[in-house]
């Protein structure tokens, strides 16, 4: 199973249509996958759940997104040349043992030119931190409002880059020699 986190929680965004885009891309790939929408994190969650204490909402979300998981892929929109803060809360809300030794994908997104290319870098330094791998092969979905209809990508190039991600993914975490 293959959890992916829409990362952010701000209504109407686009990281969740790209989410359930890349949802079914993996299907099509014959991967089985799981969107974590951080939207379904209580609005408390900052003094809630942080630092010891958990709310059982949100002990049964890391429970099903995190715990279990061996794969990630992270939806990241471009917040102020970065990623959403939530994310970066969301992950330091749990034991960092949670993410030993998995792996992770990231796909950026922006209204701008550059598909969150410094939001995926910087969020990739904190996931090697958590002792992550991270796959190379970073997607950068840029002028998203152009190339998203509805929840599906229609630009052919982005396409072609989120497939070769997947196909990359597989390659290198999937199949064993």
């Amino acid at each position: 199973m293959i959890t992916i986190i829409s990362g952010t929680n701000r209504e109407n965004n686009n990281s969740i249509k790209v989410s359930r885009y890349y949802q079914s891309l993996l299907a099509k790939h014959g991967l089985n996958s799981q969107i974590l929408d951080l939207r379904l994190l209580p609005s408390d969650f900052m003094t809630s759940d942080m630092y010891g204490k958990r709310s059982s909402k949100v002990q049964e979300l890391i429970d099903q997104f995190v715990i279990d998981i061996e794969y990630f892929v992270f939806v990241l929109p471009e917040y102020n040349g970065g990623f959403p803060g939530i994310v970066k809360l969301f992950m330091d809300g749990m034991t960092p043992a949670h993410f030993y030794n998995k792996k992770a994908i990231l796909v950026g997104l922006s209204s701008g030119r550059t598909g969150n290319i410094r939001g995926m870098d910087a969020f990739g330094n904190v996931l090697n931190y958590l002792q992550m791998e991270v796959l190379s092969k970073k997607v950068k979905l840029s002028s998203i409002e152009s190339i998203l209809e509805r929840e599906e990508i229609i630009n052919e190039e982005s396409n072609v880059q989120l497939n070769l991600q997947i196909s990359k993914f597989i390659k290198h975490y999937l199949i064993t020699s």
